[in-house]
């Protein structure tokens, strides 16, 4: 190792130089996997995007569906400079606030989006929706004490290396996954709600066929199950990787829950479209949430 890598690691971290550049090459290749799921999945259904979302008038659903989408891809697309640009210890800092904001804004749109769908799944209870901002409360307050205690970000830097590294001490690492803990208890809420409900249809309805795990994936249950075990694995870094890996996986659970919960959204409008054009009467009670259509009488079925 050179002299000037020695310094620019020296006082700073443990960490040696063959293990900086491997740290470096984890957390931006994860970041990469996050950023190509969510480019992927968004031209693989942009067709069906443009038909049920940009074809249709403008509602608050499709407005909160493309503001949870296009912000979740601009935040990524932006947010990459600061993994792979050429940038100055002054600069980096300052894309590290702006990191921590963009990820705070998704993770906001995130657990609103799951706390509605459970609360349209319950039938709009009130005491769901206490439970439910009860929790996100919670978490919202973790997060921004942690924030806050963590203060100024410590960069790193090292020859040849691209990018800003953000060094995260044992104690704030500490701090920061309490915030973490507090978003899976909700996330984990809010499967607990999805499958309870997905079983109680199931049991009480002839109109629910199926499996348990059909119907969980029609109510979006899988869907919320894979965003908590990726909230876990984040969660983990914090207390088993070192001062660089300690949240590496961050960004890449958001990517993948914006992805996730995109599908989702997109494939209840889908869905409710394709039921509305086919002139069901009276309501369709589409995976928990009712889409109000035209009623039409016999004699106008008749005519038709």
């Amino acid at each position: 190792m050179s002299d000037s890598a020695g310094a620019a690691l020296a006082g700073s971290t443990d960490l040696d130089y063959t293990t900086f550049v491997s740290d470096h090459r984890i957390y931006r290749n994860f970041f990469l996997v996050g950023l190509v799921i969510l480019i992927y999945d968004h031209l693989l259904t942009l067709a069906t995007e443009v038909k049920h979302i940009w074809s249709s008038k403008l509602r608050p659903s499709t407005c909160w569906f493309l503001a949870v989408r296009y912000i979740g891809l601009s935040a990524s697309i932006t947010i990459s400079v600061f993994y792979f640009g050429d940038l100055s210890h002054e600069v980096c800092v300052k894309l590290q606030w702006t990191w921590e904001v963009l990820l705070v804004v998704q993770e906001v749109f995130v657990e609103c989006t799951l706390g509605l769908r459970v609360f349209a799944m319950y039938g709009l209870n009130l005491y769901i929706l206490a439970c439910l901002l009860g929790a996100g409360g919670l978490s919202a307050s973790l997060a921004i004490w942690a924030i806050v205690k963590y203060g100024q970000p410590q960069m790193l830097s090292a020859p040849g290396l691209n990018g800003c590294h953000t060094a995260i001490p044992r104690t704030s690492a500490f701090r920061l996954a309490g915030a973490w803990e507090a978003q899976l208890v909700c996330d984990t809420l809010v499967f607990a709600l999805t499958v309870r409900r997905a079983y109680i249809q199931r049991r009480s309805s002839p109109r629910y066929t199926g499996t348990l795990i059909e119907r969980m994936v029609t109510d979006g249950g899988m869907y919320f199950g894979i965003i908590v075990l990726a909230n876990l694995a984040n969660l983990l870094t914090f207390y088993i990787g070192d001062v660089l890996l300690s949240g590496f996986l961050s960004w890449f659970t958001t990517s993948l829950s914006v992805t996730l919960l995109s599908r989702l959204m997109l494939n209840l409008h889908e869905a409710a479209n394709v039921e509305t054009d086919t002139a069901m009467p009276n309501t369709i009670d589409l995976e928990s949430i009712r889409f109000p259509t035209v009623p039409r009488t016999m004699d106008e079925g008749v005519g038709d």
